[in-house]
């Protein structure tokens, strides 16, 4: 049994720092570029700067790596924000058009604008300003989808049959409120093993921000 136990949290994530919104985000396959928005939730002015790596899949072993030349480009190259200021950048797929699907971790890093002067940084009791890098995850869905799934009510398995990923809405019975509710995301090949499955339930696929009923039991 797969598991996506790694996909980051998709919940805006805002210590009174960089705060960018969910940390998966997607490019679908009729998009040519996507737009992430970054907010400076300091009390001073901050530079902001992105990094870029291609990985082979997302995982806790994932294989990273420079993406080719003009693959993914984004811009601007950097922001400088006031306290409380959001700005956007945009990223800029041009890799193969192809039914495979690409991933890349985004890093954001949030540079304070007034660095402490060397000698000061080694006195005892500095105040010193960290440098805070943000990991995010962004999807390129291929430009050729397919999307497919398998269910398997008897066994309790739900399959990724397709060439993309979905999210898998589990929840028990027919009167269940959200809270009560499981969800898990599912890349290409992965298969999900659940004993909520093989009971009556409402099971949703979401897919493109579409909701896709796959039991029809409480109905």
């Amino acid at each position: 049994m797969k598991r996506l136990l790694f996909w980051l949290a998709c919940l805006p994530l805002s210590a009174g720092a960089i705060d960018v919104g969910t940390m998966t985000f997607v490019m679908n396959q009729q998009q040519s570029f996507v737009a992430k928005r970054v907010l400076n939730n300091n009390h001073g002015a901050r530079i902001y700067q992105v990094t870029i790596r291609a990985i082979d899949r997302p995982g806790q072993h994932e294989l990273r790596s420079r993406p080719a030349d003009g693959e993914l480009l984004f811009a601007p190259k950097q922001l400088a924000l006031r306290a409380g200021q959001g700005e956007y950048y945009k990223f800029y797929y041009h890799g193969p058009q192809d039914n495979q699907e690409r991933y890349y971790r985004v890093s954001f890093r949030e540079i304070p604008t007034n660095p402490i002067a060397q000698e000061q940084r080694q006195l005892p009791g500095a105040n010193l300003e960290p440098i805070m890098v943000m990991d995010t995850l962004l999807v390129v869905r291929p430009r050729n989808s397919l999307f497919a799934y398998q269910l398997d009510k008897q066994r309790g398995t739900l399959s990724n049959t397709g060439n993309t990923f979905f999210k898998f809405l589990l929840k028990p019975g027919c009167n269940s409120t959200d809270e009560q509710g499981t969800s898990e995301y599912l890349r290409p090949g992965d298969t999900l093993s659940h004993p909520g499955i093989r009971l009556a339930g409402q099971k949703f696929i979401i897919y493109n921000d579409t909701f896709i009923n796959i039991d029809n039991s409480c109905m």
